[in-house]
């Protein structure tokens, strides 16, 4: 039939792709609603409505983004591996362009009817970043600063198909890791000493869009979705999973370090070990997502419409959820 779904398509992962834009949405439109009203969610509802009752389900979704990222490395290696370059870059044009497109316009005319006095000028200007993906913004709505790490992550890969070196992947994959892993492990250290004499680079480092856009801060992320992709659809080894537990400890390391940061700027005091089991659950799910993608696919068509349905209004939904 025309609407079967495809039995080689790794349904768990759009599921869990939902899933993580769900967190994403809970932390913008139920958390920071109340514990940031400046924000453009609370002030798109002009400061009327909070829901403190919801912020202990709410206050770890950024992390969402973490598993995206993960989840970017795999996906991107799995339909890379074959992919000719034009291909490659047709199919992440298609995959961003119309997105970001349409989704930034209906938000420029949303915000515009909410309130556009002296600020037509910022909201062009925010418009024209978002749809020509100025990775420095600012945008349309805060959750576009994700889309020029995830361009910088397809370009690294691109150069390789390019080079018909897409074989070296596990290198590519290596490097980011390992130096995302050592940065955060440098940060840890450093952090746990103010008065260390390189407290202020790091803190400069961490803060700096330039480094972000380096991949030193999320790099780890792509790294392990790409070893997740080697050891469950090429070739199951040893080494890639102690690759992959070494890039294991600078997520982790990262998201504590996130958590603190939101600790610190929101006067909270939440633990960041939430963040950590939530992320390292969805890592679990991968794993079985893939190892049993073919049970999954006995479930009755619908379902499987259904689940192949909530992967594609993902990237609309993570776009548009702070103002729709």
């Amino acid at each position: 039939m025309r609407d079967r779904v495809n039995p080689k398509h790794i349904l768990g992962i759009d599921g869990l792709r939902f899933l993580a834009a769900a967190f994403v949405v809970f932390f913008h439109c139920l958390y920071l609603t109340g514990v940031r009203p400046e924000a453009y969610s609370g002030w798109a509802s002009q400061q009327m409505v909070s829901y403190p009752e919801a912020y202990g389900f709410s206050h770890f979704g950024w992390v969402g983004v973490q598993i995206f990222f993960v989840i970017s490395g795999f996906v991107i290696a799995f339909s890379g591996r074959n992919a000719t370059p034009f291909n490659f870059f047709s199919s992440r044009v298609v995959r961003l362009g119309p997105g970001v497109w349409i989704c930034a316009s209906a938000i420029f005319l949303v915000t515009l009817s909410l309130d556009c006095c002296g600020k037509l000028h910022d909201f062009a200007m925010s418009y024209l970043n978002s749809i020509f993906f100025n990775p420095f913004g600012p945008w349309m709505d805060g959750t576009y600063w994700t889309l020029a790490i995830e361009i910088v992550f397809y370009a690294l890969v691109m150069l390789l198909i390019v080079a018909r070196r897409f074989d070296w992947i596990r290198y590519l994959a290596i490097g980011l890791g390992v130096a995302s892993t050592l940065f955060w492990l440098g940060s840890t250290w450093v952090g746990a000493d103010q008065s260390h004499a390189a407290a202020a680079l790091f803190a400069k480092l961490r803060a700096s869009r330039k480094v972000d856009l380096l991949l030193l801060h999320h790099g780890m992320f792509f790294a392990i979705g790409v070893f997740l992709w080697l050891d469950l659809v090429v070739r199951h080894r040893l080494a890639n999973w102690l690759w992959i537990a070494l890039f294991v400890v600078g997520g982790v390391l990262q998201i504590i370090a996130q958590a603190q940061t939101y600790n610190q700027e929101f006067s909270v005091h939440y633990a960041p070990g939430i963040a950590v089991a939530v992320w390292l659950v969805a890592l679990a799910a991968i794993v079985v997502a893939v190892k049993y993608n073919a049970v999954l696919h006995r479930a009755p068509q619908p379902v499987l419409r259904a689940l192949r349905m909530a992967g594609l209004m993902t990237f609309p939904i993570y776009l548009l959820h702070e103002v729709g």
